[in-house]
Order: C-alpha cells, then sequence, then structure tokens
C-alpha cells in the first residue's frame, strides 16, 4: 500500500470508530493504533442506531421515524420486521443531513416600515382617540355619562 491509502484508512478508522477512552477522545498513541490498523486492513464502517442519531440530533426517536417516513433521512434496515424495523444510519447521511438543514439567520438592519395609507386597525384609532385633545380620559368618561343621564331624563319627560 502507497503512503497516501494508508493514511486515508487511518482516517478512516479514526474518523468512524470510537476512542479507546471516550472521555479522553483521541490521543497521539491511539491515532498511532489506528494509523496501524488502517495498514492492515480496511475498518468495517460503524452504522448508528436511532437513540444514538436521536441524540446526535437532539430530537426524539419519533422525530427520527419522521424524517425516515419523509424522505429526509436515509437509513439502512437490519431485521427482518413488518411492523417496527430496526433502523440504522451511516455516520456520512448525519453529516449530510445537518449540512442540509444548516441555516444562519441574519438580523434585519432597517427599519420598520411605517404603514402610509392604510387603514388603521380598531385598537390604534382607540388609543390615539384616548390620547387626543386637552381634555383626560376621565373628563370625557365623566362628559359621556353626564350626556347619557341627560338624554335619559329627557326621553323619561
Amino acid at each position: 500500500m502507497n503512503d497516501q491509502k494508508i493514511q486515508q484508512a487511518a482516517l478512516y478508522y479514526v474518523r468512524f470508530t470510537t476512542p479507546l477512552n471516550p472521555d479522553l477522545g483521541w490521543r497521539s498513541e491511539d491515532v498511532q493504533l489506528a494509523f496501524m490498523a488502517g495498514m492492515k486492513e480496511q475498518p468495517i464502517r460503524r452504522l448508528l442506531p436511532i437513540k444514538e442519531v436521536a441524540e446526535l440530533l437532539a430530537v426524539s426517536i419519533a422525530t427520527i421515524r419522521d424524517l425516515v417516513r419523509h424522505g429526509e433521512l436515509a437509513h439502512v434496515k437490519v431485521d427482518r420486521g413488518t411492523e417496527r424495523s430496526r433502523l440504522v444510519f451511516a455516520p456520512e447521511e448525519i453529516e449530510s443531513f445537518i449540512k442540509r438543514h444548516t441555516q444562519r439567520d441574519f438580523p434585519i438592519s432597517a427599519p420598520k416600515t411605517v404603514r402610509y395609507g392604510t387603514r388603521k386597525r380598531a385598537h390604534e384609532l382607540a388609543v390615539e382617540r384616548a390620547i387626543d385633545g386637552q381634555t383626560g380620559f376621565l373628563a370625557r368618561y365623566e362628559a359621556l355619562v353626564a350626556a347619557r343621564k341627560a338624554a335619559k331624563a329627557a326621553k323619561k319627560k
């Protein structure tokens, strides 16, 4: 094997196998071991069960099943079940899904548009009426009550 293929095999091994100590991650000794393993044989890629995929994407298992049902996640069926099949996923598919669904939202720096020439809502009209003129709300309310009493008294006569 030439050096480039050995390095690719080692990188593949490091990428798709768990480190010897998951808490510490990959250390230089582990990478050297992976390098040696890559020289000897190509590793079989590790497929991720649905529970791990749900943890990776921070969603529920039901959401993962829904994504599979709608064709957004490709899966490998590993049993003969007809009702509930066991689904496993390739790490490349998960990475591809994340890349496809990654988006960046930018804040809009433009000022909000003012509505010129459009009708005002009832709430806006009520607020404008409440703050218009020199008289306050209570003064207008008392005047309205007095006008109603006068109209009622005039109606009785």
